[in-house]
């Protein structure tokens, strides 16, 4: 996400869809989710011409405790959308609008880059009720990438294979480090997957929370 944040185009053509979505919902406020999300909400609110907040993370390490969870635009009985890298399921959403609730906002929307709620067991009835519009899912990006040669078709495959057939943590085929056209990967498959170290069900199924 920072290589997208960091090429200016790509941040503002992301603004832009976001953007569209905001004014598509009637939104009054653009606010961040710290911390990644604050960047891109940065864009969407230039795009949409409305105005920008950021909500602090609950409990991050450094904020003080009388520190208000809501920096920038005022958002006290204003409809906001909340903006943030990524979903999955949902809880880090969950908390960020009871933070934007108890100030008085009513969040409406949520805009982030990837869903993952298509590789995810459950989402949290706050973050389903909630109209979210996102630049694409998670198994699109592996598409994409395998497609741009960005990842090996290999690493693609059994990736989609650990998310949809949940793979135990003690399975081998997570040391595999298939090969690509600039010799062997550096990134283990199973840091390609984002359920690992969290609690699964025993049975198959799709993955746990990311965001």
């Amino acid at each position: 996400m920072e290589s997208a944040y960091a090429d200016p185009r790509l941040l503002r053509d992301l603004g832009a869809r976001g953007g569209r979505f905001a004014r598509d919902i009637g939104v009054e406020v653009v606010a961040g989710a710290e911390t990644a999300g604050v960047p891109l909400a940065a864009s969407v609110s230039l795009s949409a011409e409305l105005p920008f907040a950021f909500v602090r993370k609950p409990g991050y390490r450094g904020h003080e405790i009388d520190e208000p969870p809501v920096r920038g635009a005022g958002v006290a009985a204003r409809r906001v959308l909340l903006v943030d890298d990524a979903i999955s399921s949902g809880t880090s959403v969950e908390r960020f609008a009871a933070s934007l609730a108890g100030v008085g906002a009513e969040v409406i929307g949520v805009f982030v880059v990837v869903d993952m709620r298509d590789v995810t067991d459950a989402v949290s009835p706050v973050a389903a009720a909630l109209p979210t519009d996102a630049v694409s899912t998670y198994l699109q990006v592996l598409e994409l990438a395998t497609a741009n040669g960005l990842l090996d078709p290999a690493l693609h495959a059994l990736a989609v294979d650990a998310i949809v057939n949940r793979w135990s943590d003690d399975d081998p085929r997570w040391d595999l480090l298939p090969v690509t056209a600039h010799g062997p990967s550096t990134v283990p498959l199973r840091e390609a997957c984002p359920f690992i170290g969290a609690e699964r069900p025993a049975t198959s199924g799709l993955v746990d929370d990311a965001a």
